[in-house]
């Protein structure tokens, strides 16, 4: 049995890791304000950490909100204060946790839609999410132990049926509106949300991953793609595509930001398949099969 700690685990990758660990015998702490084991205090972070086999930080606002001066606060200050809580914690450890994996984003890398980001590509501050995660990253790696490997975990996104981005694609595309958004072309990189999972076990095995290691797909797609591929698990015949404006005017009527759909997020888990990594659903159609079916 091994001891695992998920700060901010009361979502919806943490209570789905919560659930998959446990189900494997394991003992699982999770540190949230709301319903968690552990509250954020010092002390008993301190204690929650002593011997743990892995520490996984998911804990920030989500992103899935308008950016205004408010939200962009808040989000930046929930990742980068929770990420320092951890460290400060972890460094008083008598018995100092073996794994420290810090939740990161593929939103660092620059959009492209022809040249697909591996670890080794330069980041550079293009917009206001890639600003997020190069100063979170650089708040963890601030941090150097002797006894705790570190990984940030730049994730695309998840997929899952119990929350996430997924859910209301599937309602768009029932109610016909599920054609290509805007041009269509941008890459959409994503990761089925049981693979994450396997992706965090599989780096508790392989002690000579640290560092950065991009969590998603080989096989990131376009965005008409996707939509044709979630049309065809959900057989729905047609579905009308959305123009620019459309989707800028609906993110701002639901308060979300239309850059989460127009930008191209082409991302590839190089580490991760040179490690020997194998993925469950590689495919975007075996993915919508299993979570769909």
């Amino acid at each position: 049995m091994k001891k695992i700690v998920v700060a901010g685990g009361s979502g919806f990758i943490g209570s789905y890791l919560s659930a998959r660990f446990r189900a494997l015998g394991h003992s699982v702490c999770i540190v949230s304000r709301q319903s968690g084991d552990v509250a954020w205090q010092h002390n008993e972070l301190v204690e929650a950490f002593e011997n743990a086999d892995l520490v996984i930080n998911l804990a920030g606002k989500t992103i899935n909100c308008r950016h205004n001066e408010t939200n962009r606060k808040a989000i930046l200050n929930s990742r980068i204060n929770s990420t320092k809580l951890i460290g400060n914690a972890i460094s008083v450890c008598k018995q100092a946790p073996k794994l420290w994996i810090n939740a990161s984003a593929a939103g660092i890398y620059k959009p492209s839609i022809t040249h697909p980001a591996t670890e080794e590509e330069q980041a550079v501050e293009t917009n206001f999410m890639a600003e997020v995660v190069t100063r979170w990253e650089n708040e963890f790696f601030v941090f150097q132990f002797s006894k705790t490997r570190q990984v940030a975990l730049r994730t695309s996104v998840v997929l899952g049926i119990n929350g996430g981005a997924l859910q209301p694609l599937v309602w768009l595309t029932r109610f016909g509106l599920g054609g290509k958004q805007a041009a269509g072309n941008q890459i959409f990189s994503w990761i089925h949300l049981e693979d994450y999972f396997q992706v965090i076990h599989f780096l508790m095995d392989e002690t000579s991953l640290q560092g950065i290691v991009n969590c998603t797909s080989p096989n990131p797609l376009t965005n008409k793609d996707f939509m044709h591929s979630l049309r065809k698990r959900l057989k729905v015949p047609f579905g009308i595509p959305a123009p620019r404006w459309t989707i800028e005017i609906g993110a701002r009527l639901i308060g979300t930001e239309p850059e989460l759909l127009l930008n191209s997020s082409y991302v590839v888990p190089k580490r991760l398949i040179d490690a020997g990594f194998k993925f469950n659903f590689p495919q975007i159609d075996g993915a919508l099969e299993n979570l769909l079916n």
